[in-house]
């Protein structure tokens, strides 16, 4: 079975605990609210997805393509330096 952009970010919402009992249990947002923040979420992110698709295309030359996220992770941890610099330090 696929899972949705939408049914992952609502699965994701709901691992959030939102507050603590008295008795330290935590409580999550009921399924009507996750549905309701995954789609305020994606709304807010759909530009910036079309943006990134729109620029995969064009870069691939119009050609179909599977960008894989692994790729991204690495080129950041590449960026991360191996050290702090002295004012962090």
């Amino acid at each position: 079975m696929h899972e949705s952009l939408f049914d992952r970010t609502a699965r994701a919402i709901g691992n959030v605990p939102i507050r603590q009992t008295d008795d330290g249990i935590n409580v999550h947002l009921g399924p009507p609210m996750r549905g309701a923040l995954a789609a305020a979420a994606l709304e807010a992110i759909r530009p910036e997805l079309d943006r990134l698709h729109a620029r995969i295309a064009e870069l691939q030359g119009g050609q179909p393509t599977r960008v894989l996220p692994a790729k991204f992770i690495t080129d950041a941890m590449a960026a991360i330096p191996d050290e702090l610099p002295p004012d962090f330090a």
